[in-house]
């Protein structure tokens, strides 16, 4: 069975359904989660695995390969990811920014997923940054 990946959360304002665009656009190659986060089970990424694009309600709309996986400090994570990511960051600082404000947005959600009610956000808190591609539909 192929696993899925899929982007943003329950009201997130619609980013899933930009991010699952910019992913098929060829735009996004990357994608970021706090480590913390695979503490609920979820597996880590592995290169080479296929995996479903899917959105929100489960449809899949394409097919992507990991090509690399990396756990960085947050604080050390570089341009290369923030322009990856495929979201317009004009670099690492600006991909911080963001993403230090939406992980403080779902710190509740990290909390119960990590079982640790007391989790909060650090400088150097490892940042798993899972890169792909998108299979041509021909090759999936």
């Amino acid at each position: 069975m192929i696993g899925t990946l899929s982007f943003g959360y329950d009201g997130d304002g619609g980013l899933g359904d930009r991010l699952l665009q910019a992913a098929l656009r060829g735009e996004k190659t990357a994608t970021s989660s706090l480590a913390v986060e695979y503490l609920c089970g979820d597996p880590m990424p592995k290169v080479g695995e296929r995996l479903a694009l899917v959105d929100r309600g489960g449809t899949v709309h394409g097919i992507v390969e990991t090509t690399r996986v990396t756990v960085t400090p947050l604080h050390l994570v570089g341009d290369d990811v923030a322009e990856a990511e495929g979201e317009g960051f004009a670099d690492a600082a600006q991909w911080r920014r963001d993403h230090v404000a939406y992980w403080a947005d779902v710190a509740e959600l990290v909390r119960a997923d990590a079982g640790d009610p007391a989790w909060e956000l650090r400088d150097a808190e490892p940042v798993v940054v899972h890169w792909f591609r998108l299979v041509p539909s021909d090759q999936a």
